[in-house]
């Protein structure tokens, strides 16, 4: 009787395995009553978490995120109803972020944002998505720039939510960015919100990486070079898609052109960058840089962070030379952000 349960047991696995779709678990939060049960997959294998039938909960999702699940598994029919609860809950919150408590607006459209970030990785050859994203980060671009005092709240309470880091990163180096920009004065609205796009939509090239390679420990030379090769990705995702003028998708292209010059500095070596021809302005300095800052004071599978300290002591060898007065206000910037 107990091998017959195994056998059955093995194969009940098998067809969950094939059926089974991964979503973050902050997606439940879009969860309307669900057809099916919701899983989690532990030691190899599927284990049911929230009934079918039900709406989780708030405790069940909370449950869920305390122990470190950041992806449950449900039925494709889940999946399509929980994607488009999530793309209107978008589309609302975007149309009327001017409407009501900005406080509320703006941590709710970032968290939707960055929510909605995993379904353009999935699907990044969609136009339609790519769209909502596209006019979406617009909208709240202009919203940040109006509610400055605002925006450390928005950064801090978006790190609270423990997104995966690919879905994160690239809101919180483009707030940084955005914020930084405004407090400097050296550019009008429009340039700031065109560098917050760019600097948003810089990383949609990831979605050509396999998603495990994310959550390796250790990285094969061959893994570093798929890694470097996302900011091709995204120019050729993007080109010709969005209404960004060809500098601010160059700037997408080559936003790594600093991670070059700081692994140079890590392994104290002195090779030259891959693109010595290129003359890179302020602006892509400082969209790379914020990449770069908001990366190193990360964790990572397979890294510790770096203190904000340690960070900037970095940045200082790569920038301080070529733009000494903008590396004094990025300090300056900085301990007033983080003091907010």
């Amino acid at each position: 009787m107990l091998a017959t349960q195994g056998f059955h047991s093995f194969i009940e696995q098998h067809r969950l395995s094939l059926k089974l779709r991964p979503i973050l678990v902050g997606e439940l939060y879009l969860a309307r009553k669900l057809e099916h049960p919701v899983y989690i997959f532990k030691n190899g294998f599927f284990y049911p978490v929230i009934n079918e039938g039900s709406v989780p909960s708030k405790d069940q999702i909370n449950a869920l995120i305390k122990n470190s699940h950041k992806e449950v598994y449900v039925y494709p029919s889940d999946v399509v109803e929980i994607k488009k609860n999530l793309e209107t809950a978008l589309v609302k919150v975007t149309r009327s972020l001017s409407v009501g408590d900005p406080l509320e607006n703006g941590t709710k459209d970032m968290k939707l944002l960055s929510l909605n970030l995993s379904g353009l990785y999935q699907n990044p050859h969609s136009d339609e998505m790519l769209m909502l994203q596209f006019q979406s980060t617009q909208n709240l671009s202009k919203f940040l720039l109006e509610n400055k005092k605002f925006q450390p709240y928005f950064y801090q309470n978006l790190i609270r939510e423990n997104f995966h880091f690919t879905l994160s990163q690239p809101m919180l180096s483009s707030v940084l960015l955005l914020s930084f920009l405004q407090s400097i004065h050296l550019f009008h609205d429009k340039e700031v919100e065109n560098l917050f796009l760019a600097s948003y939509l810089k990383d949609i090239g990831i979605s050509m990486i396999p998603g495990d390679k994310y959550d390796l420990k250790t990285l094969t030379t061959r893994d570093q070079e798929l890694f470097a090769n996302h900011a091709d990705f995204s120019f050729d995702l993007l080109e010709g898609r969005v209404p960004l003028s060809k500098n601010y998708l160059t700037i997408i292209k080559h936003h790594h052109f600093l991670n070059d010059k700081m692994k140079d500095l890590l392994q104290r070596d002195k090779k030259k960058m891959k693109d010595p021809e290129i003359i890179f302005g302020i602006e892509s300095t400082l969209v790379s840089v914020f990449d770069i800052l908001v990366a190193m004071t990360s964790e990572r599978p397979y890294r510790k962070s770096m203190s904000l300290y340690q960070s900037l002591e970095l940045i200082k060898k790569m920038m301080a030379d070529d733009y000494p007065q903008e590396f004094r206000a990025l300090v300056v910037f900085l301990k007033q952000f983080y003091k907010n």
